[in-house]
């Protein structure tokens, strides 16, 4: 029975008591009978008030506790934390007062981003917006680290605000304030700060309304919130000038503020770093300058670096160090259980900026994870992408699907360094090694795949140090340089191969294998970055200490052998070096036979020395020979044999058959695309050839068209710098010229002269080439130009780099005494480059290396 029934049956009541009464007892005086009704009415009023006392005690108290303190003043439960130190106004990031203006439907902002990027100093500040400005009644802050902790403070506020009592059991002081919060009129804001577990959540998110609001900070990425009621904002790192900002205000002397920017960089801009950066400075009397020095110190553990426990700054709960820990035991604890931590080992040995997903789905990475994890059967790469995707929710890793690639800060890569042995860091060590190898493309283009494998040795090498030279090189370490080479970036092989050659003497010895093979490698480079002299000069070193370490029938002395040959011819002596591998022939076919690979490779390199001292005729006929034994022991799809043909219909046109050439690069074009691939670098320069010849056979206009479209594809495969690209530039800028544009020419060469003296150096063959081309198309422009005095010049430094019996030199020798005997004979000096061979016309090179 209710209150409003109750009152109204005694109403009923008193009602006929006082209808009826005076006609049952008519000689009662009016004032007796108006005192007797005062008292039934009082009675029953009574009888009302305690009826509806009981009924209230019965009934659920929210209905009849009043809020008093909700109508005077701002309540706050749960403790906000304080502005930290020195704090940066990030509102620029974060438009706050949006964020305090919810859309309609829209009741709860997530903060999410990774552990110590300041998500819970922005959820305060908003808090402190709102309530500077008046526009909150109710403030709860919940740190929700498990579901207990969301209900207890709950129950918390529903105790302040008059909706429960002490004794009352928490989840039911919880019910009540959300169902209070879902119709209240009251200015609500409910932060969950910390909720890195979303399921402690379910079943007590406050309500949608139009006058509350939910924040929610957490290390779980933003994908996981999902829903038409959430937002989601991203909370990053600092940006470099809030960095910077905030180390020269929080190391405070100025005296120790130089190197800020440099510190603010090391640390990857992540707040909490920086915060017990500047402590440990303070703390220390540093400067940011000598911290780094400390911070750069591998052998310094992440820990030694920060504050103690007692002396954290801005109420930290814990040391960077020990930031993630939580968040990878989350991660470990998922299915499939411990595969997240030796992920993380391999890892945090790689670049930060570009790991490719596929090293870490690789047999070698699957295998190390397996064994690292004790499991019994073997680690799969769906496994492997769950566990990634698992890293990338709680920001521990971010996953790029879209470019394959994965990222990680460099602070959590050191801290996962720091809590490993030194054994299953060698480990991982070893596994991401053989996974780069495995995952290396066969093909040498440049692209973001090779520059990112190169990038992650270089990372891994930096970390592991040591332990990818043990007994011996990881061979990925030759791979990362040949890398660098193939890709058109031959200084910095030479850089890389002499410091690696280094490296392995100081590690493993001088006469060590992988010392003699690093300094082979370097010489190589040296000689196609142009310095064809000082390959071959180190290659006559090398072959004395291989001599003696290997003797004279090692394979590898072999192989030295026919480098120093290929380099000899290159630098002028095409006779040496024809004599050179008639030598090496002689000896390889005593040794590994007719038929061996090696053997065949030298044949080719002999034909193509005796073209380069000036007997086409006989080069086109060796290549013919030469072909039908690649053929018959290689198989017509081999690489070796397509480099043969390629050489064959080269020399034909070299020798006058510029039809068999157009025909030879006719027929190899189709081939090359079907085995090797439309972009590479032996499809590109087939192609470059074919229009080429096209070009001495008179169709310039379509000879012009296909070089600008080779060029065009050797930009976006190979880059700007790339010898080929550079090559091709030249044949297209010769091709315009004699296409009627003298003056197009000009401009073009004179361009690429500048770009090849950046990229290879003024005494590269190829520079040496494009200066003359620039005088004698200069010349055909009418330039004032001494065009005698300036071949003689050009003439002069071949002879010193090629040697006078390079067919370069020999051609520009002969253009110099056509245009002295001619008085500047333009139409001679004109038939002559008609004549010309722009550059070497390389197919995978005549030198076998």
């Amino acid at each position: 029975m209710t209150a409003l029934t109750v009152v109204a049956l005694l109403a009923m009541i008193v009602w006929w008591s006082a209808s009826s009464w005076p006609q049952q007892h008519p000689g009662w005086v009016a004032v007796e009978q108006a005192g007797w009704m005062a008292g039934i009415v009082s009675a029953a009023l009574g009888a009302v008030s305690a009826a509806a006392a009981v009924l209230a005690l019965r009934a659920d108290r929210p209905a009849a506790r009043p809020q008093p303190m909700l109508k005077k003043k701002l309540v706050q439960v749960g403790r906000v934390p304080p502005a930290a130190s020195w704090l940066q106004d990030r509102r620029r990031c974060f438009d706050l007062q949006s964020m305090a203006k919810p859309n309609p439907g829209m009741g709860v902002q997530i903060l999410a981003g990774m552990g110590g990027v300041g998500k819970t100093q922005l959820a305060a500040q908003l808090v402190r917006h709102l309530v500077e400005r008046r526009r909150l009644d109710l403030v709860v802050w919940v740190v929700a680290t498990n579901q207990d902790a969301i209900v207890t403070r709950y129950a918390e506020a529903a105790r302040v605000v008059g909706l429960a009592e002490t004794g009352d059991a928490p989840t039911d002081g919880a019910t009540r304030l959300l169902s209070w919060l879902a119709h209240t009129d009251r200015r609500w804001l409910i932060v969950l700060d910390n909720l890195d577990n979303p399921a402690d959540a379910t079943g007590w998110w406050p309500p949608t309304s139009a006058t509350g609001h939910t924040v929610v900070t957490s290390r779980v990425r933003d994908d996981v919130w999902t829903s038409d009621t959430r937002a989601v904002t991203q909370v990053g790192l600092f940006q470099p000038e809030e960095a910077i900002a905030y180390l020269r205000s929080a190391v405070v002397d100025p005296g120790r503020q130089e190197g800020a920017a440099e510190l603010a960089a090391d640390l990857g801009y992540l707040p909490i770093a920086l915060a017990q950066a500047a402590a440990y400075i303070r703390e220390r009397r540093l400067t940011c300058v000598s911290y780094r020095h400390e911070l750069a110190d591998r052998r310094t553990c992440l820990r030694e670096l920060f504050p103690d426990a007692t002396a954290l700054p801005d109420e930290h709960a814990a040391r960077l160090d020990a930031t993630w820990s939580l968040s990878i035991e989350a991660v470990d604890r998922l299915e499939p259980a411990g595969v997240a931590t030796p992920i993380l080992h391999v890892a945090a040995l790689l670049d930060p900026h570009a790991m490719p997903i596929d090293l870490f789905t690789s047999s070698a990475t699957l295998a190390h994870l397996t064994s690292a994890a004790a499991r019994c059967e073997m680690v799969t790469p769906n496994q492997v992408m769950r566990t990634l995707q698992n890293l990338h929710r709680y920001h521990l890793v971010e996953l790029d699907v879209a470019a394959g690639l994965i990222r990680m800060h460099a602070l959590v890569q050191r801290a996962a360094r720091d809590n490993v042995d030194a054994n299953r860091l060698q480990g991982a060590g070893i596994a991401a090694a053989d996974a780069l190898l495995q995952t290396w493309p066969d093909s040498e283009c440049e692209s973001d795949t090779t520059a990112a494998l190169r990038a992650n040795v270089t990372a891994l090498h930096h970390q592991t140090d040591s332990l990818l030279h043990t007994s011996r090189l990881h061979p990925v370490l030759v791979r990362a340089g040949i890398s660098l080479g193939g890709t058109g970036l031959v200084a910095a092989a030479t850089d890389y191969f002499r410091s690696l050659s280094k490296l392995a003497s100081d590690h493993l010895g001088r006469d060590h294998l992988d010392t003699l093979e690093a300094r082979r490698e370097a010489a190589r480079w040296l000689g196609r970055a142009g310095d064809v002299a000082g390959a071959a000069d180190a290659l006559v070193t090398l072959l004395s200490d291989q001599l003696r370490v290997l003797g004279p029938d090692d394979p590898l002395t072999l192989v030295t052998r026919n480098n120093l040959a290929v380099w000899r011819g290159a630098a002028g002596d095409a006779t040496g070096a024809a004599n050179d591998f008639s030598e090496l022939l002689a000896d390889q076919v005593r040794l590994l036979g007719e038929d061996h690979s090696q053997t065949l490779t030298t044949r080719n390199n002999l034909a193509y020395q005796r073209g380069q001292t000036g007997d086409t005729v006989g080069a086109a006929q060796a290549f013919a020979e030469l072909l039908a034994d690649f053929v018959r022991v290689l198989g017509p799809d081999n690489p070796q044999t397509l480099i043969a043909r390629s050489n064959l219909a080269r020399f034909q046109g070299l020798s006058g058959d510029i039809g068999g050439a157009i025909d030879g690069f006719s027929r190899l074009l189709p081939d090359v695309r079907r085995i090797l691939g439309p972009g590479h670098i032996d499809t590109l320069g087939t192609r470059e050839n074919l229009a080429y010849f096209r070009s001495h056979a008179g169709e310039l206009s379509e000879a012009t068209s296909a070089l600008a479209e080779v060029l065009k594809d050797r930009l976006r495969i190979f880059g700007p710098d790339h010898p080929q690209t550079l090559t091709n530039r030249l044949r297209l800028a010769c091709c315009r010229g004699m296409a009627g544009d003298p003056a197009g020419a000009s401009t073009d060469l004179a361009e690429l002269l500048r770009d090849q003296i950046r990229v290879l150096g003024p005494d590269h063959p190829d520079t040496l080439v494009t200066r003359r081309e620039v005088i004698c198309w200069q010349d055909r422009d009418g330039g004032p130009f001494e065009v005698a005095g300036d071949l003689q010049e050009v003439l002069q430094d071949m002879l010193r780099v090629l040697g006078p019996h390079h067919l370069e030199t020999a051609f520009t020798r002969r253009m110099l005494a056509r245009v002295r005997a001619g008085a500047e004979d333009r139409a001679g000096a004109s038939e002559i480059l008609a004549e010309y061979d722009s550059g070497d016309a390389r197919f995978g090179g005549s030198s076998g290396e």
